[in-house]
């Protein structure tokens, strides 16, 4: 599949399907962009870290990363294969929120260069969600991504997601 274009007509089923497997914070404010919450995907996710979901294209099956579907999806644009859907504001591996705003959304599309300038330059960041998922190995980010999909799966619990981000240690060695 050279792009992932997503239709709302002709994939409205697929699409459902994929809104049913996120958990959004029932009380995030549209209005303040400063609180806006990671969306997160709580269905299959891989040893990367990151989720899984298979769409069918011309009769053919495909695993696409929901990062990538819900960036083609919320911004109505084909998401080229290769290109890179950046974690602009959370690193979060299992986070989905996407926003035409770029002040809102947590993903936007980008450069591999600008991806590794931006998760360079958040390692210094304060804010408690800026948690260096980059930073762990590849079986600890797998297993803090399930982690954090199981504490909301049944619903949004902000002690559960806090207590799940709150185990990503701030003072870890950086890859830079």
């Amino acid at each position: 599949m050279a792009a992932l274009v997503v239709d709302r007509e002709a994939h409205a089923r697929e699409i459902a399907r994929f809104l049913r497997k996120i958990v959004r914070r029932p009380d995030t404010d549209p209005a303040d962009p400063s609180a806006m919450t990671c969306a997160i995907w709580t269905r299959a996710i891989a040893d990367d870290g990151y989720g899984r979901f298979s769409i069918t294209r011309d009769g053919r099956e495909y695993t696409v990363k929901p990062h990538r579907y819900a960036a083609a999806l919320y911004l109505g644009v084909p998401v080229l294969a290769g290109q890179v859907i950046e974690h602009v504001v959370c690193d979060n591996p299992v986070c989905v929120h996407v926003d035409p705003d770029p002040l809102v959304g947590h993903l936007w599309p980008s450069t591999q260069s600008e991806n590794l300038r931006r998760m360079y330059a958040k390692r210094r960041g304060t804010r408690w969600w800026v948690r260096r998922w980059s930073g762990l190995g590849r079986v600890e980010r797998a297993e803090r991504s399930r982690q954090l999909a199981a504490a909301v799966r049944n619903g949004w619990d902000d002690a559960a997601v806090r207590a799940v981000l709150l185990q990503i240690d701030p003072a870890q060695t950086t890859l830079f």
